[in-house]
């Protein structure tokens, strides 16, 4: 009959009474101690096991199993002991051994990751100057401008895909990572997947320099100071899982990856730049960047030189990043431009007074911006605004209003923007802006 290892730290084999018993169930049948807090019913993760040897000679995860394994992000080597059918010879070593350990496991909610390795986009931020401002400046005046922001920093991470690390001192670590699911789920090959997700990143961090501008006319007004940022962006394989006390844990990513990094923003300060990215992330989009200049180094902690990029922009003009500043520009010179919307709409289109008799139009025109700047910040993150748009033209559907109707209201916005620009109103923006508000009714019609 077949043998079950447990690797820790000296071999410890059980003989298994019979193919297609447990692993939990050979080990309690050989008094071999193995966690199991309830009862081995698949409703704790106590049991799990990561499996050295001998994969292949186990049972496929069962439903129950499954639902665990994919809501922790497992790799295919951890196992649920008491779901997990042994046919053959395995080695395996146990994750909780101790009451240390068990205390560490029974700390985990719900969704906690509990490791998992994933390839990832890491971005570095830090401020430049905030040392003389915190020397200079009240206690309160500090916290109060440091998350100010911190504010404005994380919406153009968060807008378009990424997600907030953690906050470091004056600085951010944040991240953009491969959604496997997504990719299997879509026509996307992985080149594909990886440009997409660059591009995401570096309209983030091209976003978050067009912040800072507002934000140090903000600082300037009020605390005569400005803040410069630098920043550095990697790419490659990480940890990703739930890190610290039992009472105090947080979701964060791990590895090489990350502190090269956060080396290359530090490098920033050396050359004279404010933002470097790696060679990795520019083999895959350098026909898509403008480049300051190339730059030979070699990273603190690193033994080989490597490649390194000061990055000014995008070569041609994304569409998602104009639609950004265009409509910031817009309401820049002319914070009425809903105002202006709605009458351009309501005098083409009489028909529509009907439904705003009894409306307050000044606070319509206000919800309008609010909404309608949101949507197209978030635009370069589109699956994180499909629920609200489908809301939205439910709403308008409970008005009287079919949504189909709503693709009238495309020629009164541009009529706005245009109107608002000026003479700054670029002949590319049309284009954008009609395919933009047809994406966004067709969204809006979804059911």
């Amino acid at each position: 009959m077949f043998d079950l290892s447990f690797l820790e730290p000296e071999r410890k084999t059980l003989k298994i009474k019979k193919s297609g018993d447990t692993i939990l169930e050979t080990a309690i049948a050989n008094q071999f101690p193995l966690y199991h807090l309830c009862g081995g019913n698949a409703r704790c993760t106590t049991c799990r096991v990561f499996v050295s040897d001998g994969l292949s000679s186990l049972s496929e995860r069962n439903e129950r199993e499954k639902t665990i394994a994919d809501r922790k992000g497992w790799p295919k080597e951890i196992r649920l002991s008491c779901q997990t059918e042994i046919y053959g010879n395995v080695d395996v070593q146990r994750i909780i051994r101790d009451e240390e350990d068990l205390k560490t496991i029974t700390s985990e909610t719900k969704n906690s990751k509990t490791g998992e390795e994933c390839y990832a986009a890491i971005l570095f931020l830090d401020i430049k100057g905030f040392t003389s401002f915190t020397e200079s400046s009240l206690a309160y005046d500090v916290v109060f401008v440091l998350n100010r922001f911190f504010q404005e920093m994380s919406e153009p991470i968060l807008n378009n895909g990424g997600f907030i690390d953690k906050f470091i001192g004056d600085g951010i670590l944040a991240y953009f990572f491969l959604d496997k699911t997504k990719i299997q789920s879509s026509e996307l090959s992985l080149e594909e997947a990886k440009k997409q997700m660059f591009v995401q990143a570096l309209r983030a961090c091209f976003r978050m320099f067009d912040q800072l501008q507002k934000f140090n006319s903000y600082v300037k007004e009020r605390f005569h100071h400005e803040f410069e940022i630098r920043l550095g962006l990697h790419a490659g394989q990480v940890i990703y899982g739930d890190i610290g006390h039992s009472d105090h844990k947080s979701q964060t990513v791990l590895g090489d990856t990350v502190n090269v990094a956060s080396r290359l923003e530090a490098l920033n300060k050396k050359t004279g730049t404010r933002f470097l990215i790696s060679d990795e992330i520019y083999q895959y989009i350098s026909d898509r960047i403008q480049i300051d200049k190339k730059i030979i180094t070699r990273l603190r902690g690193k033994s080989e030189k490597m490649a390194v990029y000061s990055v000014l922009g995008f070569k041609e003009k994304d569409k998602i990043l104009e639609l950004q500043r265009s409509l910031e520009l817009a309401l820049r010179l002319n914070p009425n431009l809903a105002h202006d919307f709605y009458v351009h709409f309501l005098e083409t289109k009489p028909e529509f007074q009907k439904f705003f008799q009894n409306t307050n139009m000044e606070t319509q025109a206000k919800k309008l911006l609010a909404m309608f700047g949101r949507t197209i910040e978030r635009f370069g993150n589109v699956n994180q605004i499909h629920t609200e748009l489908k809301q939205l033209g439910k709403m308008h559907e409970e008005m009287g209003i079919n949504v189909t109707d709503l693709a009238e209201i495309a020629p009164s916005l541009l009529f706005a923007l245009e109107k608002s620009l000026g003479e700054r109103f670029q002949s590319e923006w049309k284009p954008i802006w009609e395919e933009t508000l047809g994406s966004l009714v067709r969204l809006m019609a979804l059911k």
